[in-house]
């Protein structure tokens, strides 16, 4: 998780609108209701993550019910340039912020809805800081699109591993040399089954790093990953969990997936550094489990990684932006942002400390579970948000797998992610 520039509105509808100057939305509301008819088609890239009836049920529906006189139509993968040559419309785009450029903005999606939040009057001081502040970024001080949630950045701990070998449970608060102390007692061999004491979402780490490192700088569109010295700091903070004696991981074994395997379903691995999702509750049934904080830097006590939100975006291809602005700013309002909250659903993107606290309070799924471990008290300012993070970010996993193995030495690995980041992208920036 709508009218063309003369759209028909009735007089007096307008003179309501004018008079109440669209004043719900510093309250958390939800904007008044443009009674023209719409239906909106809302596409999402990765059908895997949202199958259409949990959308509808989650979303669409909840829209509907909010604003009787606009439906949704849900289209989950496909591939936007497909569906456009297909001469698909597409009025409500969502993704995470690292896939916006590639989904949004190469097809030319991209709409500033500036002037519809200024229109229908949207507190943008609600979000939790930094999630307005990288639209702009990635935008040039334009807002494409409001957050409506944001995966979790949180430590998944298997209960049983650590009364095995008599370790004590994670705490909220840890720093990275405090989780490295636990996952080397953690990481053992117990008669046939090889235990280790970490595993995480690697993949993402770097994009979501605490130290608000560029990936690419945005202005000459060079990587960073060799010419600023600090990610040789940060990756040695990192692939040291992976040189604890025991790991001996192979190529195919060095992935997000197989990682996130081995803890929810082999369970073989102590804790879980999860940034992407939620886990799936199936993969958890009968797992004796809990949250702990994600760790801090000893030298950024209290920050957690940056945020990682999922945007919903009107499109300019839309002929109806105002309803489609509509059933967006209603996805971020208070009323819908608490009950999925409660519900388990996903994480506010709001700073309401009410709704924060809220999660799971419906679901007895999380009950007794330290919830509150799922979001930072603070998130990292962004290091950089543009079109090419994703390139550098690929080339910075890559380069990882190869320390972790043995095939490289660090300073060599981040010398050839940069140099192959960098030729990637003048392809692409020539390619224009």
């Amino acid at each position: 998780m709508i009218k063309k520039a003369g759209c028909l509105l009735s007089i007096a509808l307008v003179i309501a609108l004018t008079a109440c100057g669209a004043s719900p939305g510093p309250n958390g509301d939800a904007p008044p209701a443009d009674r023209e008819p719409a239906e909106l088609v809302v596409y999402y890239p990765y059908p895997a993550d949202w199958p259409e009836e949990d959308f509808m049920a989650t979303f669409g529906d909840p829209i509907h019910r909010k604003y009787p006189n606009i439906t949704v139509k849900y289209i989950g993968g496909g591939g936007v340039d497909k569906l456009i040559a297909g001469g698909q419309k597409i009025d409500i785009l969502f993704t995470s912020i690292g896939a916006t450029p590639g989904q949004l903005m190469d097809n030319g999606l991209q709409y500033d809805i500036s002037p519809l939040i200024k229109k229908y009057n949207i507190n943008l001081d609600r979000f939790a800081p930094t999630l307005i502040d990288m639209q702009k970024t990635l935008a040039d001080g334009a807002i494409y699109g409001l957050p409506v949630y944001v995966p979790p950045s949180v430590i998944y701990y298997n209960k049983d591993i650590f009364d095995k070998f008599g370790v004590p449970y994670p705490k909220d608060g840890m720093t990275w040399d405090d989780l490295y102390e636990m996952s080397k007692k953690l990481t053992r061999k117990d008669g046939d089954t090889q235990y280790l004491g970490f595993g995480s979402s690697y993949g993402h780490l770097a994009t979501m790093n605490q130290l608000s490192l560029p990936l690419v700088d945005t202005a000459s569109r060079k990587a960073m990953l060799n010419s600023d010295d600090r990610w040789k700091l940060w990756v040695e903070n990192l692939v040291r969990f992976y040189k604890i004696p025991g790991y001996d991981l192979k190529s195919n074994q060095m992935s997000e997936p197989n990682e996130r395997n081995r803890f929810f379903k082999d369970r073989v691995i102590a804790m879980f550094l999860a940034i992407t999702a939620l886990q799936d509750k199936k993969d958890m049934t009968d797992l004796n489990w809990d949250f702990a904080s994600f760790p801090v830097m000893k030298e950024r006590p209290g920050v957690g990684p940056q945020a990682y939100p999922i945007y919903f975006y009107v499109t300019t291809m839309s002929d109806h932006k105002d309803q489609a602005f509509q059933a967006v700013s209603y996805l971020t309002s208070d009323e819908f942002q608490l009950s999925q909250s409660k519900a388990g659903h996903f994480l506010t993107v709001l700073k309401d400390p009410g709704i924060r606290k809220a999660f799971g309070q419906d679901d007895p799924f999380y009950k007794n579970k330290n919830v509150k471990a799922l979001l930072p008290d603070q998130y990292a300012p962004p290091g950089s948000v543009n079109k090419y993070n994703s390139v550098a970010s690929g080339e910075m996993n890559s380069a990882i797998i190869k320390i972790n193995l043995g095939q490289k030495d660090i300073n060599t690995a981040l010398r050839e992610a940069e140099e192959n980041a960098n030729k990637k992208i003048e392809a692409a920036e020539s390619g224009k």
